[in-house]
């Protein structure tokens, strides 16, 4: 760590990202509110984070009325219920289809109907214009690279590239152990992720981020923060 941190923050700052540091979960919330604050931000959409659940992100930024909308469509479940996630990878294994369509119902997503293909089509119904609507995205990392500084996120369901589509800002929240020495371990790792996580060879969804949106290119969120 105390060769590739220092690497990667100076990466990061040559890439135009804004780096943190945190050694608390408050410290953590707090960055993450300060800028937001600074911006006027009031929206927020997520990808799925352990970090953000660890240092329970979503209760402080709503006691400071922020919305902070789980995207993830586990997530998106686990956070109408005012649950946890049961487990990394599959949050609402402790939950079946009847109880999610009770809770969409509940919640006004539409009638009861616990149809699998229903209750995914109401989630991206209601999600799609939060993504539009949102100021700031806010992602984990499965790795970031020292020798590049490219962030490194993985989904099946493609949740956060429409997270970082439409939003002018970026937040990612990273632990230290994520760090990889240079790009060619993703060959490895990324292989490792997928098999060990779901038994896929490759996640379906690999997104390699660099920085912010630079001149020339047509989207992307104009400041990044890690």
């Amino acid at each position: 760590l105390d060769t590739y941190l220092p690497a990667l923050e100076t990466r990061l700052l040559a890439n135009g990202v804004k780096v943190h540091w945190a050694s608390t979960a408050e410290s953590a919330c707090e960055a993450v509110y300060s800028i937001m604050k600074a911006r006027g931000a009031t929206k927020m959409v997520k990808a799925k984070t352990m970090v953000s659940e660890e240092i329970e992100l979503e209760d402080y930024l709503r006691r400071r009325g922020i919305e902070s909308l789980e995207t993830d469509l586990g997530e998106f479940i686990v956070q109408l219920d005012h649950d946890h996630p049961s487990h990394i990878v599959a949050p609402i294994i402790h939950k079946n289809r009847r109880q999610i369509a009770e809770t969409f119902e509940k919640n006004g997503l539409g009638a009861y109907n616990d149809e699998p293909q229903v209750i995914t089509h109401r989630a991206r119904q209601f999600l799609r214009h939060k993504y539009l609507e949102a100021d700031v995205a806010l992602t984990g990392a499965n790795f970031i690279v020292a020798e590049s500084g490219r962030l490194v996120v993985v989904t099946n369901e493609g949740n956060s590239r429409f997270c970082l589509a439409a939003t002018p800002c970026h937040i990612a929240l990273v632990g230290i152990e994520k760090i990889l020495p240079r790009d060619r371990d993703l060959g490895t790792f990324l292989n490792l992720l997928a098999r060990s996580g779901t038994g896929q060879q490759l996640t379906v969804y690999n997104e390699f981020i660099s920085g912010p949106r630079a001149p020339g290119q047509p989207d992307g969120p104009e400041e990044m923060h890690v």
